[in-house]
């Protein structure tokens, strides 16, 4: 919700997860309240912004004190005397914020004030606070403050915080169905006068049907001891978290639909939100439900970021080879994800391809519908490169073959080129065998997808040399599909969860990664790798990041250090050939 020049956002979550400039703490005269949120806060943040409160509660005081931020991810901590009267909690509020913005601070989070242990109404309360907000804003005292965040532990106090909007809309919004509406703006101003829609969008978490437990003691202590545990319990067991990226810009109706059903099935709180500096879900609940909806929403991710690079790479393709079928007296050229999937089916010698979700069969030039009628294709590359065409001059005859392991002679050039560049490094190791991997269907596609990326980057410096240490047990499967990314994560990915390239081959001769077998020897690869251009890559990574505002324009790989780069990770599987492997111990 817009209310002039700053943002007002009404969420449940947790307030300890908070990354605004300013976290508020509703305590007590002493700033040493250990119950409810403020016993969250304090804990979460540490001992040592405990014995600031404790050494500046001691003092004489306005009933609002600045500590430092500790633990939490915050710049600093404003602790307040908590209030329940809806007039003293208003000017709290202002008081809170004008204390930021003579701070410079640009975001604050606060609680909903009064409504824990305070029992103050939530309507009056979510009135109270908000009229805080307009006042400050109206009376033109804010400079430095954009963003004020009001978080609810308890989510059906949404309801009362969105009446309390609507008041102050001026037209009535529907009432909230199964998710909070997004709060385009809050107009100020003469009557009759427009404001543009907000090109930002934001998704409010859903309203939840409380769960209602009545506690009943001896004392009024005692209840209030249960409360107190039971609300330390509730806290312990809410998560939160936060998936950002560009994607989400690309959600349609369609996604957010999806993401409103999942709210409703697991009982969680999701808040979408798109503006112009950032794109995430933030999403709150129990670990087990946020963990699912994570990995749901993950998907819708991929699967859009999936179309979209594949349009990307139908068209990159398209200018390299078209693919064309008979018509009549002449040939006309397939649409260009037709021609995509005709050239990775060449590429990898398929002899069965789904085309709009039908299957067919293809025979040299010839493709085959289920119900064997039959139309002429052929192949129409529109370059002169024929490396996609023919086999490195230096391999042995296949003799019919899919796949060979050719061991090479000590004495022979090839030999001593992988030699040369393996003892680099690697001089306290001892060379037993080096053999040479012929996979012509392999490194057709290899050859394709490299020539994707001279065309892409508009170089042909797109491959490096690397080392890739491997188990006895892994062999085969690489050296018949290839590196697969689906052993991620086997050993420490920090870089990404893709496949792991050395420069230096003495990297990859550590146990961790070249295993050795029951009698001591060792397997390590010398693959050639597209490499293109890279970036700087972190463990949370499943693709490169995006080189610019197009969030399908990807970098091509990451890597540990891009000055002076050690380890390289790349996340398409037919990106590097195993071109030699190498026994040693």
């Amino acid at each position: 919700m817009s209310i002039g020049a700053l943002k007002l956002d009404v969420l449940t979550g947790d307030i300890t997860k908070e990354t605004t400039d300013v976290i508020v703490n509703s305590s007590n005269g002493t700033f040493t309240l250990n119950a409810g949120v403020s016993k969250a806060i304090l804990d979460a943040a540490g001992q040592l912004v405990q014995f600031d409160c404790i050494q500046l509660g001691a003092q004489p005081h306005k009933g609002i004190i600045i500590t430092q931020p500790g633990n939490l991810q915050c710049r600093n901590i404003i602790h307040i005397v908590g209030q329940n009267d809806p007039n003293n909690i208003r000017s709290t509020v202002k008081e809170v914020l004008q204390l930021c913005d003579q701070n410079t601070f640009t975001s604050v989070a606060l609680p909903a004030l009064g409504t824990g242990q305070g029992g103050a109404a939530p309507s009056l309360v979510a009135d109270a606070m908000i009229d805080a907000v307009v006042d400050f804003v109206s009376k033109k005292q804010t400079e430095y403050v954009k963003r004020v965040r009001i978080i609810i532990f308890q989510t059906q106090m949404l309801t009362a915080f969105h009446k309390s909007m609507q008041k102050r809309e001026g037209t009535a919004l529907p009432e909230p169905q199964t998710l909070m509406s997004k709060f385009k703006s809050l107009i100020f101003g003469k009557p009759g006068k427009e404001e543009k829609p907000d090109e930002e969008f934001v998704l409010e978490g859903e309203e939840i049907d409380p769960a209602v437990l009545h506690i009943c003691a001896e004392t009024r202590s005692s209840v209030e001891r249960a409360k107190s545990w039971l609300t330390d319990l509730i806290v312990k067991e809410h998560v939160e978290e936060k998936i950002k990226d560009e994607w989400i810009r690309r959600f349609t109706d369609k996604e957010r639909d999806a993401i409103k059903t999942l709210q409703r099935k697991l009982q969680i709180s999701i808040k979408l939100e798109c503006t112009n500096y950032e794109a995430y879900i933030q999403v709150g609940g129990l670990s087990r439900d946020v963990l699912t909806a994570i990995s749901e929403i993950q998907n819708m991710i991929k699967k859009i970021r999936d179309e979209e690079t594949q349009k990307r790479d139908a068209e990159l393709i398209s200018s390299i080879v078209e693919w064309q079928y008979e018509k009549g007296s002449k040939y006309v050229p397939f649409d260009k994800l037709t021609n995509l999937t005709l050239e990775r089916a060449f590429g990898n010698e398929e002899k069965k391809i789904k085309i709009n979700n039908k299957m067919f069969f293809l025979d040299r030039n010839i493709v085959l519908d289920a119900n064997k009628k039959s139309t002429q294709i052929k192949r129409v590359p529109k370059t002169e490169d024929s490396a996609l065409d023919n086999l490195p001059g230096h391999w042995d005859d296949m003799k019919g073959s899919t796949c060979l392991q050719i061991q090479l002679q000590s004495t022979s050039k090839e030999y001593q080129d992988v030699e040369l560049l393996f003892t680099a490094t690697c001089q306290n190791f001892r060379i037993s065998k080096i053999e040479r991997i012929q996979n012509p269907c392999y490194w057709k596609s290899y050859q394709m997808k490299k020539q994707f990326f001279d065309m892409k980057n508009k170089t042909a410096n797109n491959e490096m040399r690397l080392f890739h240490g491997t188990a006895d047990s892994t062999i085969g499967a690489i050296n018949a599909n290839g590196f697969n990314r689906s052993f991620a994560g086997k050993n420490a990915a920090v870089h990404g969860k893709g496949t792991y390239f050395a420069v230096d081959a003495s990297y990859s001769a550590h146990n961790t990664y070249s295993v050795p077998d029951l009698q001591g020897n060792k397997y390590m690869y010398l693959a050639r790798v597209l490499t293109g251009v890279f970036s700087q890559g972190n463990a949370a990574m499943i693709v490169p990041p995006s080189k610019s505002a197009d969030p399908a324009d990807l970098y091509d790989s990451v890597t540990d250090n891009v000055a002076k780069p050690k380890i390289f990770v790349i996340f398409n599987d037919v990106q590097a050939y195993p071109e030699y492997l190498i026994t040693f111990c």
